[in-house]
């Protein structure tokens, strides 16, 4: 019998067939399955086109651990809806349909209490102390802030004011010309609203380069995005009571930028002395496995 693991983001989907322990026996990655991209229907196809690519005989799956970003919001009443979409596609075995955030946050720690900074497409921070709960941010791409959505629309943004005159020259205008070969600020409106949605996540990567020459104004949007995440941060510590010396999981590809995770490192460690930050070395998709395992593990157990 074998254990399924499921990340479903906003740009991708990863997919882990593990056997009982957790042991990762294949992989496999896809389009995104995030349910406010996509829709329930698309994203239960996406899914199960990826399980179907790790293993063939589907009555061979105890367990399958699906973290959907999103589905602990708008969506959490659609988990049902979810679930009958998996089975009648063929899906066996136990099916558990979670949110992403505990996921991402097994990714680092096996701890039951601590924080999870989740910054990639979309952004949001979750902590868990003594069987409670908190969660701040998450709310999608556009109240996302400091996620790539975020600081994409920012830099974007500030590309346009550089071209028309309202703020100095800055490099971020000249590398999404360089990245996407266009020379004026219609091309580059046209680029956008060709796919918003794609294109804008884009340019948090040419604003984390620009911010890494030097560029003022991608590292004062780097900055802000980097607040912005503390701020979720100190939310979620202060509705769970806690003052210091807690995990703290930093999960998401943000933070892959040089400039703006020493930012917002050095800006965690001034408010919090004793914070302990762990930058996984398991994705959340193997998070996922360690938690279909602790799931499978209590359904023996009874």
């Amino acid at each position: 019998m074998y254990l399924i693991g499921i990340d479903g983001g906003g740009t991708k989907t990863t997919v882990i067939l593990a056997g009982k322990e957790g042991n990762v026996l294949k992989m496999k990655q896809g389009g995104p399955s995030n349910l406010r991209n996509v829709g329930i229907g698309d994203a239960a196809k996406k899914i199960y086109q990826l399980i179907d690519d790790v293993i063939d005989d589907k009555s061979q799956i105890a367990l399958s651990y699906i973290a959907l970003a999103a589905i602990d919001e708008e969506f959490f009443d659609k988990k049902e809806e979810i679930l009958k979409e998996l089975k009648s596609a063929g899906l066996k075995g136990k099916i558990v349909v979670a949110g992403d955030q505990l996921a991402a946050f097994r990714s680092g720690s096996s701890q039951k209490n601590g924080l999870v900074a989740i910054c990639g497409t979309g952004a949001a921070v979750h902590g868990w102390r003594n069987g409670r709960e908190a969660k701040a941010s998450g709310w999608g791409f556009f109240a996302d802030e400091g996620s790539a959505f975020y600081i994409g629309i920012e830099g974007y943004r500030a590309a346009l004011k550089s071209i028309d005159g309202r703020i100095n020259k800055t490099e971020i205008a000249d590398l999404i010309y360089e990245k996407w070969k266009i020379k004026d600020g219609e091309s580059l409106n046209r680029r956008i609203y060709s796919n918003f949605m794609e294109n804008l996540p884009a340019i948090s990567l040419i604003v984390s380069q620009a911010a890494d020459n030097g560029d003022e104004s991608a590292q004062g949007i780097l900055k802000k995005a980097g607040e912005e995440m503390l701020l979720s941060v100190r939310t979620v510590a202060g509705k769970l009571e806690i003052e210091d010396d807690f995990p703290l999981v930093l999960v998401g590809g943000t933070f892959s930028s040089s400039f703006f995770s020493s930012f917002f490192k050095k800006r965690i460690q001034e408010t919090y002395s004793s914070v302990k930050i762990i930058l996984p070395t398991k994705t959340p998709a193997e998070g996922a496995v360690s938690l279909a395992v602790e799931h499978y593990k209590n359904i023996i157990e009874k």
